[in-house]
């Protein structure tokens, strides 16, 4: 339970650069600019090649590429030898993975992600690495990131200095082709999952504008074929937990997704339950 905790925690945390136990002078495009920016695939690479670089504990690869031809980083934290599947199977634990910017103008996992892995390069969470192997992918949709207008998100609150598009190069939403698997972008992630066998996985969204009174909102899977020990164990046991101690420890309110309609009947709406 901990660990989802940690995860959607981190990130607000973080001053400017620095924590109160060390100072760090690597910074996110969006720290630099006040949060007025977002971090370009080539802000991503120069990052995370820097926190690869200082810390034996984080492992850098590529899992695949996008329509335009961008490889996808993936960053490997843990007791590992190295980031390859058969190094990251070897070393046991729970695998967790976490993807960022599917929709890559939701740009807050994105940049929640690197502040993370700066965190745990200067050994931050170095618990985690006792029981968890954690791969984080911070830019799925990297070709959709490059495109960036100040009206892709109209309704999103930031960063003003524009951000990048919902759909990839071929104009696919990623978060729909689970099915399919048209895009590149898919099926280097199945490639992924079928490599590395993740435990648990976590995929990072911005809400749509609304503006509400909780800090995180999440969901579990809402197809009705979900098998019913993995949808009662999310409903009935992680999330409430989370909830519970994140209250306890933070004061912040965590709550299910939705969204204010701006039209219609008034209410609080989540996703449906079409195949994502």
């Amino acid at each position: 339970m901990g660990l989802l905790a940690a995860f959607l925690t981190a990130a607000p945390g973080i001053a400017l650069g620095q924590r109160a136990d060390t100072q760090v002078s690597l910074q996110t495009r969006a720290e630099r600019s006040g949060f007025l920016e977002t971090s370009s695939y080539a802000d991503v690479e120069t990052f995370t090649d820097a926190v690869a670089s200082s810390s034996s504990r984080i492992h850098k690869t590529y899992f695949g590429y996008t329509q335009e031809g961008r490889p996808l980083p993936l960053l490997v934290f843990g007791k590992v030898a190295g980031a390859t599947p058969a190094e990251v199977l070897a070393a046991g634990g729970t695998r967790v993975f976490v993807q960022a910017n599917i929709h890559a103008g939701e740009v807050c996992g994105k940049e929640a992600m690197l502040m993370l892995l700066r965190d745990l390069s200067v050994g931050r969470f170095a618990r985690w690495a006792d029981s968890l192997v954690v791969l984080v992918a911070p830019i799925y949709n990297a070709d959709g990131n490059e495109r960036v207008l100040l009206t892709n998100r109209g309704l999103q609150n930031g960063p003003t200095g524009g951000m990048g598009q919902r759909p990839n190069a071929m104009g696919l939403d990623l978060n729909r082709d689970h099915m399919k698997l048209d895009s590149p972008e898919a099926r280097s992630l199945v490639g992924l999952f079928d490599d590395y066998d993740p435990h648990v996985i976590v995929d990072l969204h911005t809400t749509n504008g609304t503006h509400h009174g909780y800090h995180v909102t999440y969901a579990p899977p809402l197809h009705p074929n979900t098998p019913s020990t993995i949808d009662s164990y999310l409903r009935d046991r992680w999330l409430p937990t989370v909830t519970e101690r994140i209250m306890e420890k933070d004061g912040w309110a965590y709550y299910h997704y939705g969204n204010v309609p701006r039209r219609g009947e008034r209410g609080w709406y989540t996703f449906d339950h079409r195949p994502r």
